[in-house]
């Protein structure tokens, strides 16, 4: 005969069932409704976003070409005044020919 383990003591009665909260379904809609209304923000706020980061492409490729044009500016200045200075000065050495 092979002796066994004691089996473990049997509860006398079974555990008690734990108690469900009650759903207050009014407060459970408002907070539906809610959620429902923050994701249409959120999706409000991205459109957002998505519109000025296309907005600030556009401007940085506006303010580039500024730039260039800017730069090209400049180069017909300072050929602009290197040509005065080089009519002031036939000018004033009398060997004008303008």
């Amino acid at each position: 005969m092979v002796n066994a383990a004691p089996l473990p003591p049997q509860p006398s009665s079974p555990p008690p069932v734990a108690n469900l909260p009650r759903h207050d379904w009014k407060l459970v809609e408002q907070m539906h409704g809610l959620l429902r209304m923050g994701v249409w923000w959120l999706d409000m706020l991205q459109g957002a976003q998505m519109a000025a980061q296309e907005a600030l492409g556009v401007m940085a490729a506006a303010m580039l070409w500024q730039q260039g044009a800017m730069r090209e500016i400049l180069a017909w200045e300072t050929e602009v005044g290197g040509t005065m200075r080089e009519m002031v000065r036939r000018v004033e050495g009398e060997d004008s020919d303008l």
